[in-house]
């Protein structure tokens, strides 16, 4: 039976108010512990403990790239841009004038920038861009390309302080809270010049330490600023959505698919690949640059976790409803998060270390899931790109860790995507036609 043909694609998704609230309170928990490691590095009270202790402490460092921190800094991001999608898009089903549409495209401007934001913090392109020689050639000055890069992010910051007026006027709370987040992150640069005047007076500058203080402002500026854009984001969302249902506040979400999804799905996960080879092959010209980032990690890293959230996404809709295969999607959203951190946090180098356990855990999950999977999961195309993911996958597990490890890994969890998609379709009619 072809189902893309006989069933229009559409998604609900109903959550409870309170739920929603206990996981926005996770992540400020989340945001503690990963300072609270930063802390821990910078303090060397654990400086004298054996190498295995002192690594697992670095993956919780949020001056480190490539860890476990500056990976969730990064997912942090993601969801935002994900929420600020999901935030016009229902702004526009409740929008009719052409003014309110215009503005509500901004959405759209907003959530790229938490996306490009989630890329850079995994590449660390921010560090160096102003080092750029595109950006340099514009002046004559050798400050020029911080100038214009600075002024652009000022101009960017302006224009969302003047959105999220128009967009909270009636929500003040999480509009003083999106206003203090840009306020935080436009303090960055200053807090960064302010240090280094603090290192040209001191009176050694080779023995000048950062101080404890000023790490912990800077990072918990930056990560604290990324929980409040969550914060007042979901909270526009639910004021948007909420719905009284069995007594309880829920917020309550319907969308329809556009009839060419599928193909749109395809070309994004194409062109996105396309542009991880791009950046590989052809990386900006730097001046002195730096390469402390990876951002071809970026790439898996998403997919995988964007396949988690489809995976909860079934787990709480259909699971109820039709008792499909039980708990399989919850072991596939930990599986596919677990990804995301094995590649995010740039684990798969560690082949020295007693984290290359990681590796074969993840592995031997995967292959029993996928198996599962495979066997159980209706559908001769859905069963192919299944296969496609597992295969891929265990290619990419013991491909030599570097560039193509991560591409095989991304190109493994495009096929799940996709396989994901056509099961989601298969749901949706089994739950229309047995309901």
């Amino acid at each position: 039976m072809d189902l893309l043909n006989k069933h229009k694609p559409s998604f609900t998704i109903k959550i409870a108010v309170n739920y929603i609230y206990w996981i926005i309170y996770s992540f400020f928990g989340l945001n503690l512990l990963f300072l609270g490691g930063t802390w821990l590095c910078k303090s060397e009270l654990l400086a004298n403990t054996k190498f295995s202790v002192q690594l697992l402490l670095a993956l919780f460092n949020l001056l480190e790239e490539n860890v476990v921190a500056s990976w969730y800094s990064s997912m942090l991001y993601f969801l935002i841009g994900i929420i600020a999608f999901f935030c016009y898009l229902i702004d526009e089903q409740k929008s009719y004038s052409r003014n309110e549409k215009v503005l509500n495209a901004f959405w759209i401007f907003v959530s790229i920038i938490f996306f490009l934001l989630s890329f850079d913090e995994m590449g660390s392109f921010h560090e160096v861009i102003g080092e750029t020689n595109f950006l340099k050639s514009i002046g004559n000055g050798k400050d020029t390309g911080w100038f214009i890069f600075h002024f652009v992010i000022g101009a960017i910051g302006i224009s969302m302080c003047l959105f999220f007026s128009l967009k909270f006027k009636r929500y003040p709370f999480p509009l003083a809270m999106n206003l203090l987040a840009i306020l935080l992150l436009l303090s960055n640069p200053l807090q960064e010049e302010f240090e280094m005047e603090a290192w040209r007076s001191s009176l050694n500058q080779l023995t000048w330490k950062r101080p404890m203080l000023f790490i912990i402002l800077e990072e918990g500026s930056e990560i604290f600023a990324s929980f409040f854009f969550l914060y007042s984001f979901t909270v526009y969302l639910i004021k948007k959505t909420i719905i009284s249902y069995s007594g309880k506040a829920m917020l309550s979400i319907d969308f329809t698919f556009n009839k060419y999804f599928f193909e749109f799905l395809i070309t994004l996960l194409i062109l996105l690949g396309a542009l991880m080879l791009l950046i590989f092959y052809f990386p900006w010209t730097f001046s002195g640059r730096s390469d402390v980032g990876l951002p071809q990690n970026w790439f898996p890293s998403i997919a995988s976790i964007f396949s988690g959230f489809v995976c909860l996404y079934f787990e709480f809709s259909f699971k109820k409803k039709l008792g499909f295969l039980c708990s399989i999607y919850i072991l596939l959203a930990l599986i596919s998060i677990g990804t995301s951190v094995y590649f995010g946090a740039n684990l798969y180098f560690y082949r020295d270390t007693f984290l290359a356990q990681v590796r074969f855990i993840l592995l031997g999950a995967t292959l029993v899931v996928g198996l599962i999977l495979i066997i159980e999961f209706k559908g001769n195309d859905i069963k192919k790109y299944l296969s496609a993911w597992l295969l891929t996958f265990i290619i990419s597990i013991y491909y030599p860790a570097g560039f193509y490890t991560t591409f095989l890994a991304y190109v493994a969890y495009s096929f799940l995507l996709i396989a994901l998609y056509l099961h989601f379709q298969r749901l949706l009619y089994l739950r229309d036609n047995y309901e």
